[in-house]
C-alpha cells in the first residue's frame, strides 16, 4: 500500500482512490484499476504496486552516464529500475523496460500473479552489501521513472544512507509535491529531463504536461539539492531556436546560471524510428543559445564532443573528459585552483 500517497475519492469503496505519487493524480477504482504507469492498481479500497520487490535492470555505471557531470566525477553508481512509467514518450530510449507493464496480459483480475512477469526479485540488503564490496559510491534510481517504484526506492535510499552512499534520482520530473516532500529527505541529487519547452509537445508525444516538470525543478533548487537538467534534442520536435532560447532562459532565471544542462542527441527508436538522428550542428546551436542566455555549464550527450568542465571565470580546465574517462585537475575540489571561482556541484 502507498503510505500517505493516496486518498479515498469518496465516502465508499466504490468511489475508488486518487494516487498522489505523481502529477497525473490518477483516480483508480474497481472499474478502472490501473494507473497510467500500469504498475499501480486499486483493490479492496487500497492502492498497491506490482513492482514492490522486482527490478527489471541492475547495472554498475559511471556516474557520468546518468548523466551527472558535477557530482563526484569518476565515481561509480549502482543503477536500477523497474517496469512501468508514467509517461508515454514516443521516442523512449528504454521502451523495452518501461512498456513491459503494457503486456496484453494486463489488466487482469489477480494482479499478484503478474509480479513475476515484471522483473526479478532482489534483496535490497544484498545489493547494498554488493555496493559496499565494490566501493560503489552512489545508488541511481533510473532507466524508468523512479516515482513509480517509490516505496522500493525509499527502502534502498534509507539503506544507502546507513552505509554512507549517495542517492541519485534520475527523473522525468513528474513526481508530485507530496512525493518530493519525502524524497528530499533521502536524495542527494536529481537529474530531471525537460523534454521540451512546449505544452503541446508534452501533450502530443509524452501524454503529460510541462508545468509540473518545471515546478519540480524549482522545488529541487529551492530545497538546496544538487540539480542537473537534461534535454534530448529531437529534430523538428523541440529544436527551434525560439524554444531553445526560452528553455535556456527558464533555467537561468529559475534554477540559476550555474545549473548543469545536458543537451543530448536523439537516435531513432520506439515509435520514432523514421525520424533522423540529431545532427551535431543542432546540438551546437543549443549550446550557443544556452551560453548566450548565460548558462555556465553545458555538456553534449550521445555525440563525440569535448565535455570538459571549464572555469567560467578564468577558463581553466578543471575536469578533463574522454568518453567516460575522467581526469580531475590536481587541487580542484569545488573551487578553481587558479582563480578560486566556486564551481557548482558535489565534488567529493
Amino acid at each position: 500500500m502507498i503510505a500517505k500517497m493516496w486518498d479515498k475519492a469518496g465516502s465508499n469503496a466504490l468511489s475508488g482512490a486518487v494516487c498522489r505519487l505523481c502529477s497525473h493524480f490518477c483516480r483508480l477504482s474497481a472499474e478502472n484499476p490501473l494507473g497510467k504507469c500500469r504498475v499501480r492498481y486499486y483493490k479492496d479500497g487500497d492502492i498497491f504496486t506490482l513492482v514492490d520487490t522486482h527490478l527489471a535492470a541492475v547495472n554498475i555505471d559511471p556516474v557520468e552516464k546518468k548523466p551527472f557531470y558535477h557530482f563526484k566525477p569518476g565515481s561509480k553508481a549502482l543503477s536500477f529500475g523497474t517496469a512501468g512509467c508514467n509517461f508515454q514518450c514516443a521516442w523512449c530510449q528504454n521502451y523495452s523496460l518501461v512498456t513491459a507493464a503494457e503486456s496484453d496480459r494486463l489488466p487482469a483480475s489477480d494482479f499478484e500473479n503478474l509480479k513475476p512477469l515484471l522483473g526479478q526479485a532482489y534483496n535490497p540488503e544484498e545489493l547494498i552489501r554488493f555496493a559496499c564490496q565494490k566501493n560503489i559510491e552512489s545508488l541511481a534510481y533510473t532507466y524508468n521513472e523512479p516515482t513509480v517504484f517509490f516505496e522500493q526506492a525509499l527502502h534502498f535510499a534509507e539503506l544507502a544512507l546507513q552505509h554512507e552512499k549517495a542517492n541519485l534520482f534520475i527523473s522525468n520530473g513528474y513526481f508530485s509535491k507530496q512525493s518530493f516532500s519525502v524524497l528530499k529527505e533521502y536524495m542527494h541529487a536529481f537529474n530531471i529531463d525537460i523534454k521540451a519547452f512546449s505544452e503541446q509537445t508534452y501533450s502530443t508525444y509524452c501524454k503529460a504536461s510541462l508545468r509540473p516538470v518545471l515546478d519540480s525543478c524549482v522545488r529541487v533548487r529551492e530545497a538546496g539539492l544538487h540539480l542537473e537538467v537534461t534535454t534530448l534534442i529531437i529534430p523538428e520536435i523541440n529544436d527551434s531556436a525560439e524554444e531553445l532560447k526560452q528553455l535556456a532562459k527558464f533555467i537561468v532565471e529559475n534554477l540559476g546560471k550555474e545549473t548543469v544542462w545536458h543537451i543530448s542527441a536523439f537516435h531513432p527508436d520506439y515509435k520514432m524510428r523514421n525520424k533522423p538522428a540529431t545532427p551535431v550542428q543542432c546540438l551546437e546551436k543549443a549550446f550557443f543559445l544556452g551560453k548566450e542566455a548565460g548558462l555556465e555549464y553545458i555538456y553534449y550527450g550521445n555525440v563525440s564532443k569535448e565535455n570538459d568542465t571549464i572555469c567560467p571565470h578564468c577558463q581553466t580546465v578543471l575536469v578533463k573528459r574522454n568518453g567516460y574517462f575522467v581526469d580531475v585537475t590536481e587541487g580542484f575540489w569545488g573551487k578553481c585552483p587558479h582563480c578560486e571561482y566556486e564551481i557548482n556541484g558535489i565534488w567529493k
